[in-house]
């Protein structure tokens, strides 16, 4: 008589990162970010100290993974070619917050620690400027070019700008961060419009 077979779980087991990540979320949901420890961490995800060490060896390490789980969720559908600039990272920055929604409560008490925790607010920066870099990108915009650094840095500006009313926006169709990206987005189009007559004025010859 053959042996049963042990049926096997389609699913594929979540990677000792994702496991840490989740963990992580799970926690931060009610807990103060500054309070939480890593081998809290990897003992809610299920992991060994060693695991979690090659995983996610710092708490800023967990946070640059998860933007680049939102940034994931961000570029996983094609933006449509027609549309301006703006409405194309209007679309694109809302995708973000919508990816970002389930986890609320864990993005609040992340952020609620960084203006007292310098060295984790400094170690968030790249992985934002390399959120927006990848969003101006998607949207059409170059970002290899001199100015680009001073496009990704206003770009943030914008996002950021609108991740301040989105923390606090109960409304069911996120209407109020749609207003707010909307009025950032709008004013940055009007800057990079009127940048090159500057740049042309400033490198016109003074006038004797």
């Amino acid at each position: 008589m053959a042996a049963k077979r042990k049926k096997i779980d389609a699913a594929q087991p979540a990677s000792p990162e994702d496991a840490a990540l989740d963990a992580a979320l799970r926690l931060a949901e009610t807990r103060k970010w500054s309070e939480i420890a890593l081998p809290e961490i990897a003992e809610e995800a299920g992991l060994s100290l060693a695991d979690m060490l090659r995983a996610a060896p710092s708490k800023p390490a967990l946070m640059a993974a998860f933007a680049r789980r939102i940034d994931s969720t961000m570029l996983a559908v094609k933006i449509d070619a027609d549309g301006s600039v703006k409405d194309k990272l209007f679309e694109i920055l809302m995708r973000r917050f919508d990816a970002l929604a389930p986890h609320k409560a864990a993005v609040k008490n992340m952020l609620a620690d960084l203006p007292r925790a310098p060295v984790a607010a400094l170690c968030a920066l790249p992985s934002l400027l390399r959120s927006m870099r990848w969003a101006a990108e998607a949207a059409g915009i170059r970002t290899a070019s001199p100015l680009a650094p001073l496009k990704i840095n206003a770009l943030a500006a914008a996002y950021l700008a609108a991740l301040r009313i989105w923390l606090d926006d109960d409304s069911a169709d996120a209407a109020k961060t749609m207003a707010a990206l909307d009025k950032s987005l709008g004013r940055l189009e009007a800057l990079a419009s009127s940048f090159p007559a500057f740049l042309k004025r400033r490198m016109e010859p003074a006038k004797s």
